[in-house]
C-alpha cells in the first residue's frame, strides 16, 4: 500500500539559483500528504548545500539521494520511481514550481474523476504561449478513454511530450515498467508516449498547475552527437512499437504522428552535425540504418533550398521568423550555398536580444521595412498553429504571401 498520495520526483543539477523557490513551492501547499523525492545529479554549484538545508527543516518530507556520476535528468527520475511511496507521481524540473493550492485542486480533481490513471494539467511558462489552456479545451471535463485521448491528439494536432505535463498513475508505471531511457536529451518524449499508449484513461486539470521555466541556455537547445542519437534511439523505439500494436489502429496512428515529431528532430540535429560528429553517430548505428541517416540530410537540405527556390529568390533577403534549433540548422544550410541571413525575429522573452549563429535576435516591432519586396521571410517552426499565427502578424504589416515561406519538415 502506498504511503503518501503523490510523490514529487526533481533531479537537481546546478541549480542553485532556482531549487530554494522550487521546494518553497511545494512545502507552501495547503496541502500535505505527499513527499519530496530530490536527486542531486553531481552538482558542483550550492545546490547540494541547498538541498541538503531544506531536508534538515522538512525531514519528514523530504528525501535526498545523491548520484555518484553524472546520470541526466531521465536516469535520476529512474532513481526517484525505485523510491517512491505516492499513488500518484509528479514530476518537476528543478527550474519549476507549484502555483498556490495546486496540489489541493489536484487531489479534488483525481478523486472526482475516479482515480484516473494520468492527469493532464494547466501549465504557465516564460515563453509563448505561456498556457496551454487553449489545447485543454479540446477535452472533456470528464474522465477521458486512452482512445478517444489519442483521436484528438492527432485530429487537432497538438503532442504534449514533457513529463511535467502530466501526473501519472505509479500503478500504471509500475505495472508496465515504464522507464525514462538512458539518453539526456527526448527522455520525455519516449517516456510520456509509453504512459499514452498503457494507460486505460486520463483526465484534464485546467486549475494552473505549475510554473516551467525554460531557459536560453538548457539542455533541449544543445547540439552535437548526443542530442542526433537521442533522438535516432527514439525513432527506432517508436518503430519497434509500431510492430507490437499493428493491430491497433487508434495507438497506429498516434505513434505515426509521434514518429513524424521525431524525425523533424532527427532532421534538424543531424544537419548541424559537423563531417566528424558525423561519422561518431555513424558508428552508433547498425549498418542498414546508416543510408536511413544519409538521406535524412540530404531531403532536409533539398527541401529548405528548393522551397526558398520557388518563391524566386534572386536578390531577395533573408530574414528567419523564430529562434532555436531548427532556425541554426537552416541557417547552417543556407550558408552551405552562399546565402545570407540578414535578421533573425523572435518575440519570446528567452530569445530577445541574444545571437544565434552570430546573428541578433529581434521583436517583430523593431524590425522595419519588412513589407519590402526584396525581403523573404522564412517561419521555422514545428508547430502549425505558431506558423499560421504568424503568418497573421505578418500580413498585418501588409506583407503578401510571396514574400513569407513556411517550413516545418
Amino acid at each position: 500500500m502506498k504511503k503518501f498520495f503523490f510523490t514529487i520526483i526533481i533531479p537537481v543539477y546546478n541549480s542553485e539559483k532556482f531549487i530554494k523557490k522550487c521546494i518553497t513551492s511545494i512545502l507552501n501547499q495547503n496541502f500535505f500528504d505527499y513527499e519530496i523525492i530530490i536527486i542531486n545529479d553531481c552538482s558542483t554549484d550550492r545546490s547540494s548545500k541547498i538541498c541538503q538545508k531544506l531536508k534538515h527543516d522538512n525531514l519528514n518530507k523530504i528525501k535526498l539521494i545523491r548520484n555518484d556520476k553524472n546520470l541526466g535528468a531521465g536516469q535520476s527520475r529512474n532513481l526517484g520511481l525505485k523510491y517512491a511511496s505516492g499513488k500518484y507521481i509528479i514530476f518537476l524540473d528543478s527550474d519549476d514550481y507549484l502555483l498556490e493550492s495546486s496540489l489541493n485542486f489536484l487531489e479534488k480533481n483525481i478523486k472526482k474523476k475516479y482515480y484516473p490513471d494520468v492527469i493532464l494539467n494547466h501549465i504557465i511558462q516564460n515563453k509563448n504561449p505561456i498556457s496551454n489552456i487553449n489545447e485543454l479545451k479540446y477535452f472533456s471535463e470528464k474522465k477521458i478513454s486512452k482512445n478517444q485521448f489519442l483521436k484528438i491528439l492527432f485530429q487537432k494536432d497538438y503532442l504534449p511530450s514533457e513529463c511535467w505535463r502530466v501526473v501519472v498513475s505509479s500503478n500504471l508505471i509500475d505495472k508496465n515498467k515504464i522507464v525514462f531511457r538512458k539518453i539526456k536529451i527526448a527522455e520525455d518524449a519516449s517516456f510520456i508516449f509509453k504512459v499514452f499508449i498503457y494507460m486505460k484513461n486520463i483526465s484534464i486539470n485546467k486549475n494552473k498547475f505549475l510554473f516551467h521555466s525554460s531557459r536560453y541556455n538548457s539542455l533541449k537547445y544543445t547540439k552535437g552527437v548526443e542530442p542526433a542519437y537521442a533522438y535516432y534511439t527514439v525513432l527506432m523505439e517508436l518503430q519497434e512499437y509500431q510492430k507490437k500494436f499493428k493491430k491497433d489502429q487508434i495507438i497506429m496512428k498516434y505513434l505515426k504522428f509521434k514518429i513524424n515529431n521525431i524525425v523533424t528532430n532527427l532532421k534538424v540535429y543531424l544537419s548541424l552535425l559537423n563531417k566528424n560528429q558525423l561519422a561518431i553517430l555513424i558508428g552508433k548505428i547498425k549498418k542498414e540504418r546508416r543510408n536511413f541517416i544519409f538521406q535524412i540530410i540530404k531531403d532536409m537540405e533539398d527541401k529548405v533550398i528548393n522551397s526558398i527556390n520557388s518563391k524566386n529568390r534572386s536578390q531577395k533577403k533573408i530574414i528567419i521568423y523564430c529562434a532555436g534549433v531548427m532556425t541554426q540548422s537552416i541557417i547552417k544550410i543556407l550558408k552551405k550555398k552562399n546565402i545570407n541571413i540578414i535578421n533573425i525575429i523572435d518575440d519570446d522573452p528567452i530569445w530577445v536580444g541574444k545571437k544565434l549563429m552570430k546573428i541578433k535576435i529581434k521583436k517583430l516591432s523593431n524590425c522595419n521595412n519588412l513589407n519590402n519586396n526584396k525581403n523573404l521571410i522564412i517561419i521555422c517552426n514545428h508547430s502549425k498553429k505558431v506558423i499560421e499565427n504568424i503568418r497573421i502578424k505578418l500580413f498585418k504589416l501588409k506583407l503578401s504571401n510571396k514574400q513569407i515561406l513556411s517550413l516545418s519538415f
